[in-house]
């Protein structure tokens, strides 16, 4: 789901959802501004990731070629990015989805890690054994 506040001076020109719902793709005039907002919901298999990573990527750049999107782009990625901050417990290990991720057509900024460079918060736990991963981006 993406949600623009309904006071702000904006028009939505197209929308692109996946056929598994999956992805979300907004273009919206946002005060005078192109911009590109992405919402994924990305599965566990790591095959199944790169599919969709690889699909986005390609989607992103039909929508930005020849136009000056500012883009914004989160969900549920279902990787962590840093095992040292976004790990804790467990063996963790980057899988090869993410390397798809850092080289989609645009560069990724984690607003949340640029804010709170050290902070170690976590989105998904389990108990037993006691395993937390930061997935949400």
């Amino acid at each position: 789901m993406i949600l623009l506040r309904s006071d702000l001076d904006s028009s939505i020109k197209s929308v692109n959802l996946n056929s598994e719902g999956r992805s979300l793709i907004m273009e919206a005039d946002v005060q005078g501004s192109l911009f590109l907002f992405a919402n994924i919901y990305a599965p566990n298999k790591v095959q199944d990731q790169c599919q969709l990573f690889d699909n986005l990527s390609k989607k992103i750049e039909d929508f930005v070629v020849n136009k000056e999107h500012k883009i914004i782009l989160g969900g549920d990625f279902n990787v962590t990015f840093d095992s040292d901050l976004d790990c804790s417990g467990g063996k963790p290990f980057k899988k090869d989805s993410v390397k798809q991720i850092q080289h989609l057509s645009v560069d990724l900024v984690h607003i949340r890690r640029v804010k709170n460079p050290e902070s170690k918060r976590f989105t998904w736990r389990r108990e037993n054994p006691f395993i937390q991963r930061r997935l949400d981006y």
